[in-house]
């Protein structure tokens, strides 16, 4: 496990260097499309390529689909045992948390292919790395629930979501006006000020207050 990433990263910067050497122009969203191109020309050049190339396609999306419907079944479980379970209908049978969870994951289909698609129309169309780019900025908003939570007992379950949630739509906002990077700055910071802000001091302050109700509590006895 120490050494897979960087093969794979190595096979990512041969399939580059590669095809920056045979085929010259693609610059900008076009360098996206790097891999479709050599697969093409691959393909048209004899009957083994072909098939290579129908075994790749067929590689890539059987792992496109692995990593999208783990994504799913994750999602959905997590927004119908920790959401509906626990705070709508704590008494729900299986069956209708199975029932729930369909419907949550079809709604996320749903929600995802009309983002999709709206990327895909908009103008300025943005490039792979410019989306992974997002994704980090989007990530970067767990990071107080995890490093902070695991050495901090004091972190509090509310305040903490309230500041993932306050963070990921500053995040979201300033991306929708700034493309990636607002101010030179990457949006995903900004949120994760506004997180910690949240987040910590809410925490701190359900905390003072648990104590000196405490205090006060001891202090009548």
């Amino acid at each position: 496990m120490a050494f897979l990433p960087l093969t794979t990263a190595l096979i990512a910067v041969f399939t580059g260097v590669t095809a920056a050497a045979n085929i010259p122009g693609l610059e900008g969203a076009e360098a996206d499309r790097i891999l479709a191109v050599i697969m093409k020309m691959i393909s048209g050049d004899s009957t083994f390529g072909y098939w290579l190339v129908v075994l790749l396609f067929a590689a890539i999306l059987g792992a496109m689909m692995s990593t999208a419907d783990s994504a799913l079944l994750t999602t959905s479980s997590m927004l119908t045992k920790d959401i509906y379970l626990t705070c709508l209908s704590p008494k729900a049978s299986q069956r209708r948390l199975t029932h729930v969870g369909n419907v949550i994951s079809w709604a996320l289909v749903v929600i995802l292919a009309a983002i999709a698609i709206w990327l895909n129309q908009a103008g300025g169309k943005p490039t792979l790395i410019q989306l992974l780019d997002m994704k980090f900025d989007m990530l970067l908003q767990l990071s107080p629930a995890f490093m902070i939570g695991i050495h901090w007992k004091g972190m509090r379950g509310m305040p903490t979501f309230l500041g993932m949630a306050a963070g990921l739509a500053l995040s979201l906002s300033l991306l929708s006006v700034q493309s990636v990077k607002a101010y030179g700055v990457h949006a995903g910071h900004y949120g994760l000020i506004l997180n910690l802000l949240i987040s910590l001091g809410g925490s701190a302050f359900l905390n003072r207050r648990k104590s000196l109700s405490t205090g006060i509590t001891k202090t009548e006895d």
